[in-house]
């Protein structure tokens, strides 16, 4: 009895060892790993690991699937990829089932460098010289221009991306010494020279807007008496950290001189325009202010122009 049940027991644990029978599932699950880039699908070398317990897989590279144990995996970056690391999502520890799936996704954005862009209005000027706000007699071909102060802090001789936008409100009150005026039109150039940078700076672009819609070249807006409209100069440019830069702009010309954004085509004598004006810059892509404090400027007092003919 005992020589046969010793065989049974014998036969028992060979058929054990032969077909292999053991508390891990024959069943496997899926593992996929992928990444982002500043919120794009992106693909190429990057290291991680993905772990269990008793187990690690190396990685390195996305996109890339894994035929795994069905089990409770943690995925965890290790180095490279594109950009700096953020996170893992929709969770770095996550469960597989036996024919299941799952996605472990690396997400990086683009570093940026710190910067501190800064604008700081100077000056009026007419034709050129400055002026203090006030009340100013004006001729033909004269141009009512601003001066701003803009500098971009940070490491020397970086290249950083800079867009600006420039409002000035213009209010037509008439004529001078009475309560009303006809309406006047404001023709619009948008000159290259009408926004300048001291020192040069290259410009990306350059665009006019009336009440914040973009017009081109030739626009005529009518300004009618007692109601301000406000004008604005969007402009990109590339400048240098740590250069102090000076900007001008050409705002407005009476009538008709050249390199300025907008023009009065039709003025009268005695023609009175109060202006007041402000600016923003703010950093392009790839860059962070750090101060995002000091890059507007307050409406700068009014200046008040009142054009005479000869």
């Amino acid at each position: 009895m005992r020589k046969r049940f010793f065989a049974m027991f014998l036969i028992v644990v060979l058929l054990i060892a032969a077909f292999g029978l053991s508390c891990e599932p024959t069943e496997k699950g899926t593992i996929e790993v992928e990444a982002t880039l500043d919120g794009d699908p992106w693909t190429g070398a990057v290291d991680y690991t993905l772990t269990r317990t008793g187990e690690t897989i190396n990685g390195d590279s996305v996109d890339k699937t894994f035929s795994v144990a069905p089990d409770t995996w943690t995925c965890a970056y290790v180095s490279g990829g594109p950009g700096s690391f953020v996170d893992i999502t929709p969770s770095d520890t996550q469960s597989v089932a036996a024919s299941g799936t799952i996605t472990f996704t690396l997400n990086f954005v683009t570093p940026t460098t710190p910067v501190d862009a800064s604008i700081e209005f100077e000056t009026w000027t007419i034709n050129g010289t400055p002026v203090a706000p006030g009340w100013y007699l004006i001729g033909p071909n004269t141009i009512v221009d601003i001066r701003y102060k803009e500098h971009v802090s940070g490491e020397q001789g970086a290249t950083v991306t800079i867009n600006q936008t420039a409002w000035i409100q213009v209010h037509n009150i008439g004529i001078w010494g009475e309560m009303a005026g006809p309406n006047i039109t404001l023709h619009c150039v948008n000159a290259p020279d009408a926004v300048k940078m001291s020192p040069q700076a290259t410009k990306l672009y350059q665009q006019a807007t009336v009440e914040g819609v973009p017009v081109q070249p030739c626009t005529n807006t009518i300004l009618e008496y007692c109601k301000p409209v406000k004008l604005d100069a969007e402009v990109g440019w590339e400048l240098v950290v740590c250069n102090n830069y000076t900007k001008t702009i050409n705002w407005i010309g009476i009538p008709s001189p050249a390199d300025i954004v907008f023009d009065v085509t039709d003025p009268y004598n005695a023609l009175t325009l109060n202006l007041t004006a402000k600016a923003c810059i703010g950093v392009g892509e790839g860059f962070e202010d750090i101060d995002p404090a000091n890059d507007c400027t307050d409406w700068c007092p009014p200046l008040v122009v009142t054009y005479l003919i000869p």
